[in-house]
């Protein structure tokens, strides 16, 4: 699987600076005394991964002063994915992050081979550029990129009918061992609070599962397919079922009848109406001949067969603005009861007040709440956070733009029943001319000769034009299966893709559960070895199955500086599954910053830090950037030591000259 390896940090503003070495170790570690600068290192590194660091803010509470004062500054990574070099670039201010691939450029700088430069070479050619956070049109994102680098599917996460994608900063919950003052909840926390989702159970384990499990990946993405697929079958029964009913009130009283039947029953009217043509031919071969007479016969037969089509054209046009005016009365029986829902809250909302953003919701008191804050106190962004109510004025101008749209309907509604009107008008016009036109061909055939028998002659154009008249409808009726036809298809062809989704996704579920239990099993045996060697009264650790959160001597209660170890060992499982099984996702990188929280003694600090040695024990390359205080860490790591900052003035950031 993917591994992931930063091999240069660079911070770069018009007032302050900052430039690492060639990280070309396991273990990098940062040693510096509180307040200069080892988180604001590992936030560096964070943010260029795509992470949102609130202190980078201006609007934060907690500012970084230099970062948020400092103007047309950047952050820069020269990252390592299986091997590709990528430059990354993120501005602190923008949404975007510049992606370049990059060769390596490695230069001696002395006789001391171990002593190198890096030199890397841009391909300029091949930079893109990708937005961070995601949006309805922003197509694919950094996140997506990066995970597709390391190769992760992006997995969509449904609970009702919300839904979330899991981007790379979810996973680094796993990656990124923050400074936490209460490090109880072993995931870091999220970087803002979205919905529901952000931070459940479920999002959670997912999580782990798919920087453990081999093939959740596979799955959570057949659960995905499986739901748009299921979205889709619903669709195309809702318009099959709309149809269905159409068709019946068309149908009225007539039997019900496939296509094949009624194409057979089509072709015998077709048979039966040129046998009429025939016999009503030949009737007139034998019969007394005038031409003035004749001509005058043809004419009104012409006449009359071309009313007949156009009744039947008619007729169409008809059974179209049905269905039109069908939909506009659904529509705006839906769009009338959204008013009157509207119409209800704006009053409640006039009478009680209850939606502003002003009130507790608890007991709906005015609150004087100041900006960028919440009720609660929490910092809030204004311009960004998702809202839950709205103003007066808002919800007037959602209910004009409800009025409006129902307006348009009732206008659509109108013009069609004046277009069924203008129709039902021409049919009654070309109905009155027809028993004329019938009647005068009666008076001219009995001009022409006394023999012919009028009364047959008049039965086979009756004929003819009642088998004309079944035709069409023969036609009419075809075309209505035939579309039925092709919605039945439809909605079949997307039932049985649903299926074969379920199917695929519960074959993936089975293969995923057990692959699940073979990591967890060898996650708790490891994660045991650390924690007994770590905490001197620890007998037994492990995790759960179901939330795969730890649990010590079975669940006991635990002093607050064992939370450290506990956590700590957790993130350090992670790595050491990731090197001892090839088939697990975790990318072989950890950023640890300032682990000694909780009250913990500095000795068991020290050795919970001396553990990184058994990850040498494999020999798969993995990198762990390790950010902690001066001299709190084991001796024997100390030739990793690439920064070193002793006091405030030897701190992360330079000032520009």
């Amino acid at each position: 699987m993917g591994s992931l390896r930063v091999e240069k940090i660079l911070y770069s503003g018009a007032n302050y600076y900052f430039e690492s070495e060639y990280f070309n170790k396991n273990l990098i570690l940062i040693e510096g005394d509180n307040g200069t600068g080892k988180t604001t290192f590992c936030d560096l590194i964070y943010f260029g991964l795509g992470g949102r660091v609130k202190q980078f803010r201006r609007d934060a509470d907690k500012k970084h002063a230099e970062i948020t004062s400092d103007t047309d500054n950047y952050v820069e990574l020269f990252i390592k994915i299986d091997g590709s070099g990528y430059n990354i670039r993120r501005y602190i201010f923008e949404n975007d992050i510049t992606i370049t691939p990059y060769s390596d450029g490695e230069a001696d700088v002395s006789n001391d081979s171990s002593e190198k430069t890096f030199e890397p070479s841009l391909n300029s050619s091949e930079t893109k550029i990708l937005p961070v956070h995601r949006t309805n049109d922003s197509g694919i994102t950094f996140s997506d990129w990066l995970l597709g680098e390391l190769e992760i599917n992006v997995v969509e996460l449904f609970q009702g009918y919300r839904s979330f994608k899991i981007n790379f900063t979810d996973l680094m919950r796993l990656i990124y061992h923050d400074q936490q003052p209460d490090p109880e909840g072993v995931f870091k926390k999220i970087d803002t609070k979205g919905n529901f989702l952000s931070d459940s159970e479920m999002l959670r384990k997912a999580i782990f599962e798919l920087l453990v499990g081999r093939s959740f990946s596979d799955y959570y993405a057949a659960i995905a397919e499986e739901k748009k697929a299921d979205k889709d079958k619903a669709i195309a029964k809702s318009i099959l079922d709309e149809y269905e009913f159409l068709a019946s009130n068309m149908r009225k009283n007539s039997e019900v009848k496939n296509k094949s039947f009624l194409q057979t029953e089509l072709q015998e009217k077709e048979s039966q109406l040129e046998k009429l043509q025939e016999s009503r031919n030949s009737f007139k071969r034998n019969r007394s001949n005038k031409t003035q007479s004749n001509s005058e016969i043809d004419s009104i037969k012409s006449r009359i067969i071309k009313l007949e089509l156009r009744n039947s054209d008619f007729g169409e046009k008809l059974v179209q603005l049905y269905d039109e005016r069908y939909q506009l009365v659904s529509l705006k029986a839906d769009t009338s009861r959204e008013i009157s829902q509207i119409q209800k809250v704006i009053h409640t909302h006039d009478q009680l007040n209850l939606f502003s953003s002003d009130s507790c919701p608890y007991c709906l008191s005015k609150v004087d709440r100041a900006a960028g804050r919440c009720v609660c106190g929490a910092s809030i962004e204004e311009e960004q956070y998702e809202r839950f109510f709205y103003t007066s004025q808002e919800y007037n101008q959602i209910l004009k733009s409800k009025l409006k749209s129902l307006n348009t309907i009732a206008i659509s509604f109108e013009s069609c029943n004046e277009d069924i009107s203008n129709i039902n008008k021409s049919k009654d016009e070309l109905n009155s001319e027809l028993p004329y036109l019938k009647n005068r061909l009666g008076v001219i055939l009995a001009q022409i000769d006394q023999k012919i028998d009028f009364e047959t002659i008049n039965d086979i154009d009756d004929m003819v034009l009642d088998v004309r008249q079944d035709i069409a409808e023969l036609m009419q009726a075809i075309e209505l299966e035939s579309k039925l036809e092709k919605l039945q298809k439809s909605y079949d062809d997307k039932r049985e893709a649903q299926r074969e989704l379920e199917l695929k996704r519960k074959e993936l579920e089975v293969k995923a559960q057990r692959d699940i239990e073979s990591k967890v099993k060898s996650f708790s045996s490891i994660y045991n070895d650390l924690m007994i060697s770590t905490l001197s009264d620890c007998r037994s650790a492990r995790i759960d199955s179901d939330t795969y959160m730890p649990s010590i001597n079975d669940g006991e209660y635990r002093e607050a500086s064992s939370l450290v170890p506990m956590r700590f060992s957790y993130y350090l499982s992670l790595m050491q599954l990731s090197l001892k099984e090839r088939d697990v996702a975790f990318p072989k990188f950890l950023l640890v910053d300032t682990p000694e929280t909780a009250g913990i003694e500095l000795d068991n600090l020290k050795n919970c830090l001396s553990k990184f040695k058994l990850l040498d024990e494999s020999d798969i390359d993995y990198q762990v950037i390790l950010a902690t205080g001066l001299g709190k860490y084991p001796e024997e790591i100390k030739s990793n030591r690439v920064l070193f900052m002793p006091d405030k003035k030897h701190g992360l950031l330079s000032a520009r000259e």
